[in-house]
């Protein structure tokens, strides 16, 4: 998945919030260009910091590349195989038992 945006669009809807509620409030330049500043500031690092958590998480949740994937297949039906013969000799032995 792609994360490269993810801070853009946080720090971004965090600065479209701030501006309106500047704008209500009716404040005046310097304290709106300050509040402005802080919050892309710390939105910023906060998109930041998801977009790590998010790349980590994806990273650990790739799939299994095809080569390894086939064998791990062959592995499951080599021990599918192995308890098909344990089941089939236990069967046979609890036959000879009761016979």
């Amino acid at each position: 998945m792609k994360t490269k945006p993810v801070p853009i669009i946080i720090t971004l809807a965090a600065a479209f919030i701030s501006c309106v509620m500047s704008i209500v409030q009716k404040v005046d330049f310097s304290v709106f260009v300050g509040r402005l500043v802080v919050v892309v500031f710390i939105f910023l690092f906060m998109g930041t910091v998801i977009k790590m958590i998010l790349d980590y998480a994806f990273k650990t949740l790739e799939p299994i590349s095809m080569d390894e994937d086939n064998s791990s297949d062959e592995a499951l039906l080599d021990e599918e195989d192995d308890l098909e013969n344990v089941e089939e000799s236990q069967i046979g032995e609890g036959e000879s038992e009761e016979g």
